[in-house]
């Protein structure tokens, strides 16, 4: 079975109905055991796919991070799986949150704001957090400071705020070891700045609309752009 919805379908497509299958058939136990196969497998060609280089599959992406968004989502248990690659998956979602594609970055952004409360109740969640918390913090720090559209900057502001809902001690300590570095993500925003940008965020693990409003100025100035929002 597992075959044939694999080779009678695009990957994108066979993603998208994985998806589906995890929404509409995740509470019965009896589909269970062929639903988490079914993503093993598809995750298994989908992160080698993403070891030869991705950007030029921004479909797969998008549908690949929906498709785990909806795991986390409907049936978080599917991520106890020995033969689930959990460091790979995080990986993943780190480099579709640089696609220029704004449904692809959007998808990334919904993988994370599931994941991300889940870490402190699944181990295996909280150890990769743990080791690359500080490199998904770094690439929407980048990608805020200039090396994004300027459109995708609310969808990482979502990223941030899931950060210091959920792990607030951890995300003060990346980013301080982050923006310590001089020039970084921007030769226009001075320590002092990036200090108040730190202490601004901080404050905020409930108010949406405020982070987005500290991370988008942020960007402005980053961007050499102040007072032009």
């Amino acid at each position: 079975m597992l075959g044939q919805i694999y080779s009678a379908y695009p990957q994108s497509s066979a993603l998208d109905l994985a998806r589906q299958m995890v929404h509409i058939f995740s509470g019965e136990e009896q589909h269970l055991g062929t639903i988490s196969s079914l993503i093993e497998v598809l995750t298994s060609v989908t992160l080698h796919l993403f070891q030869q280089g991705p950007r030029n599959h921004p479909d797969i992406a998008e549908s690949f991070m929906h498709l785990h968004a909806q795991v986390l989502k409907r049936k978080p248990e599917l991520y106890l799986s020995e033969q689930l690659d959990v460091k790979g998956l995080f990986y993943c979602g780190i480099l579709t949150l640089k696609f220029p594609e704004t449904p692809t970055v959007k998808a990334a952004v919904q993988f994370f704001t599931e994941l991300l409360p889940r870490c402190k109740d699944m181990p295996s969640l909280g150890e990769v957090l743990q080791r690359d918390g500080q490199l998904l913090t770094e690439t929407i720090l980048q990608a805020v400071g200039g090396e994004s559209s300027r459109s995708l900057t609310e969808h990482f502001s979502e990223v941030l705020l899931s950060l210091n809902r959920h792990c607030p001690a951890l995300l003060a300590q990346w980013l301080k070891e982050t923006l310590q570095s001089p020039g970084f993500p921007s030769a226009h925003v001075s320590s002092e700045q990036k200090h108040s940008f730190s202490q601004q965020l901080l404050r905020e693990q409930t108010n949406k609309r405020r982070v987005k409003d500290i991370v988008k100025e942020f960007s402005l100035l980053c961007r050499g752009l102040q007072g032009a929002g």
